[in-house]
């Protein structure tokens, strides 16, 4: 029997079975690279920043408010010039391909940021304002220039993927991204994470040439399918893609104006908020509580293993009842986890539990919710409704950021307050949902998503 070759079809792209895996494991290979090069940050310039005497509130404004505010830019900007950009390689790759050396690069730079600084101590010389400032400013400029790339790689990837693999799919698709990412977590806490307190520059050497190197192979290896004319904007008229008056009024009249997608955008942003908290001061709250990091490294590796096993099943649910019923469950769950957490950390025996479920039910929801917003936006302009999402949740980012240090700072670093804000986070979640629900119900072709 011949084998259907339209079994697989996205736009203008017709996949084989076997077609489609090596499209698939190209586009898992560059998110390895991807991954590995996130999972190795935030260790390593939260060590960096804990050598050098950052305060919470310093921690929380440059790991989350100062990227999301260029994010908040960036990701609009050019999702939107993206969606409408066209070239016989595509509308991702061409911006990928350009994004990636400049990504890599700023990685190596951050393994440098204590050299850079004790350099510029030097020459100062009185005028200093000491080894730890000139450290921390050197690390401002990089790690804000690498958030803003990263943040638009991510988004880049995201259209890609909503271009060239098929809806059926999806599903399964994120679960083996999941998977993937996972593995690039456990390689790093298991191998480098020891490392990062004294290695650090070798560390995000060799990963920023990796990532470098693999992403374009990746970008090489893949092929985007053809395109119709650029977009209209929202007065039905040619936008012009330089046009900083007709992106306005896409994003405001498109995306922003619209009750259904302001929900949509509130209920995501909520979501996605939920996990930061606890992200961002855990390796703090386990060194408070007086954790070896070789254990903690062995505990996140622990929860990834786990988080993979489950993958494979999150992937099929997805596919089978929805991204946004599964997504829906998982905020429920995590609700439970963090107040239970709030309630039971006192030791490191009952940290550990938590962390690990934390970590657990939160790879549950990337899971799941990964392929969510291709199922609520339009496919011809998804970056712009990606921007527009990214936009509110960088700035609620912000803010959350801006609360949350000085309130950790005031009560003498007390880290259970992040899982007491992940629950109200999560209750927030649920409650935005609800309400989408309700508005779905009423419109045409949205009921079945949500």
């Amino acid at each position: 029997m011949l084998e259907d070759k339209s079994a697989y079809a996205v736009g203008t792209l017709r996949y084989t079975a076997a077609g489609l895996g090596i499209v698939l494991f190209w586009l898992l290979f560059g998110e390895f690279a991807i991954a590995l090069r996130d999972r190795s940050a935030i260790p390593g310039v939260m060590e960096l920043l804990r050598q050098h005497h950052a305060s919470d509130t310093m921690i929380a404004v440059l790991v989350s408010a100062l990227p999301a505010l260029l994010g908040s830019a960036l990701v609009p900007i050019v999702g939107f010039h993206s969606d409408r950009f066209r070239s016989r390689w595509g509308r991702r790759l061409p911006f990928l391909v350009g994004i990636t050396p400049v990504a890599a690069l700023v990685l190596v730079a951050l393994g440098n940021c204590t050299a850079f600084g004790r350099a510029t101590d030097h020459l100062l010389g009185t005028l200093s304002p000491g080894p730890d400032a000139c450290v921390l400013a050197w690390f401002c400029v990089f790690w804000t220039v690498f958030e803003g790339v990263a943040l638009v790689t991510l988004a880049l990837y995201a259209g890609l993927v909503n271009d060239i693999v098929p809806r059926s799919v999806l599903g399964r698709f994120y679960a083996g991204f999941r998977i993937v990412s996972l593995v690039a977590g456990i390689l790093f806490n298991l191998w480098f994470f020891r490392l990062t307190e004294h290695h650090l520059r070798e560390v995000f050497l060799g990963i920023g040439l990796f990532f470098g190197v693999a992403c374009m192979l990746m970008c090489v290896r893949l092929k985007e399918g053809e395109y119709g004319p650029p977009a209209l904007d929202g007065a039905g008229a040619q936008a012009s893609p330089t046009s900083w008056r007709a992106m306005g009024r896409a994003y405001w009249r498109e995306c922003l104006s619209d009750r259904y997608f302001l929900l949509v955008f509130l209920a995501l942003t909520a979501s996605e908020l939920t996990f930061m908290p606890f992200n961002t001061f855990s390796q703090l709250y386990a060194d408070s509580l007086g954790m070896d990091k070789a254990v903690l490294g062995k505990l996140l590796a622990t929860s990834y293993a786990l988080s993979i096993g489950l993958s494979s099943v999150i992937g099929w649910m997805v596919d089978r009842y929805s991204a946004a019923s599964v997504t829906v469950w998982t905020m429920g769950l995590y609700l439970c986890v963090a107040c239970g957490g709030f309630l039971a950390v006192h030791d490191l025996q009952s940290f550990a539990v938590v962390y690990v479920l934390h970590v657990v039910v939160a790879g549950t929801y990337y899971t799941a919710a990964a392929s969510l917003p291709m199922a609520l936006f339009p496919r011809a302009r998804f970056l712009q409704f990606d921007g527009a999402k990214r936009f509110l949740f960088c700035t609620s980012n912000i803010a959350l950021s801006f609360l949350l240090g000085p309130m950790l700072d005031s009560t003498g670093h007390d880290y259970g307050l992040t899982l007491l804000s992940g629950a109200l986070l999560a209750a927030a979640s649920l409650i935005m949902f609800r309400r989408l629900a309700r508005a779905a119900r009423g419109r045409v072709g949205a009921a079945s998503s949500v």
